[in-house]
């Protein structure tokens, strides 16, 4: 083991010294093949060891054309100074790398909630899921952030479900993405979900835009309407909490010989909202 040996050693890299607002955009880190000189029982160590160095992108590489040129004869003394005084550095292969870089960018995209989720039967939410943030950063180089228009989440499953919903779901990445990160890798998903019932009122009809010297008779004069609402909420629904209305402009433009009503108002606390029927029915008098 005392014995010399000259031996050829792989060893990844990795970087220091890459500024804060570069990336490297190559798909793989490479390898380098370093020749050295040295006693049996250092290379038998050296088997043991991390086989990494360290690449310093400011003092040992060059800048052209938006990618560093490491030059091996360079970073030498760097080189052997990572390996120790026991080693002899005989040569590096390759002798040059490139490590084209990007920019970084920042833009801030929506999040797209992907899920599956039941209610059990009477149950519901007003407000649907709500996603905390609804949006968040995207940080990377430019080439890489420029086509991305939202990011997706895991899928949320949930079933039959008759509590409130309080959730945390991972983010994905884009499958292309080698460089890009997230200003955060999950967001919560809460709902307030009750027990709804259906409820039912008569909603009197506005006739909007009828002419002064114009009269008319139309029917029905009011309209079922039917809606869910929760049981906490149901006393609250009144006929004033909803407005429908017809346009006499409708049959000027169209001579039909109905109009179609149309919803202005809608309490908030309501959803599912159906009118019983689509047509009223006039005749002109004057």
């Amino acid at each position: 083991m005392s014995k010399s040996y000259t031996e050829v050693i792989t060893v990844g890299v990795n970087y220091v010294n890459l500024p804060d607002n570069r990336v490297l955009t190559m798909d793989e880190s490479p390898e380098i093949h370093v020749e050295v000189t040295t006693f049996g029982f250092n290379l038998l160590g050296s088997y043991f060891y991390d086989k990494t160095i360290a690449i310093d992108l400011l003092n040992d590489a060059y800048i052209s054309h938006d990618t560093y040129i490491w030059i091996a004869n360079r970073a030498l003394p760097n080189i052997e100074k990572q390996f120790g005084k026991s080693f002899n550095i005989e040569s590096v292969k390759p002798d040059t790398l490139k490590f084209p870089f990007g920019t970084l960018s920042v833009k801030k995209v929506p999040v797209k909630l992907n899920s599956n989720v039941t209610y059990a039967s009477g149950y519901d939410t007003l407000d649907g899921l709500v996603v905390t943030p609804d949006s968040i950063k995207v940080i990377g180089s430019d080439t890489e952030i420029q086509n991305i228009k939202h990011i997706e989440t895991s899928e949320l499953n949930l079933f039959n479900i008759k509590e409130n919903i309080d959730a945390t779901v991972k983010l994905n990445l884009p499958e292309v993405a080698n460089t890009i990160k997230l200003s955060q890798n999950d967001i919560s998903v809460r709902a307030e979900v009750q027990k709804f019932t259906e409820g039912t009122l008569e909603i009197p009809i506005v006739i909007n835009n009828l002419p002064s010297d114009t009269k008319i008779n139309y029917f029905p004069k009011t309209i079922k309407v039917s809606y869910e609402v929760s049981l906490n909420d149901y006393n609250s629904v009144k006929p004033a909490g909803f407005k429908i209305e017809c346009d006499y402009l409708e049959i000027e433009a169209s001579n039909k010989s109905y109009f179609t009503p149309i919803f202005k108002k809608i309490p908030a606390n309501v959803k599912r909202v159906k009118m019983k029927q689509d047509k009223i029915e006039y005749v002109i008098t004057e």
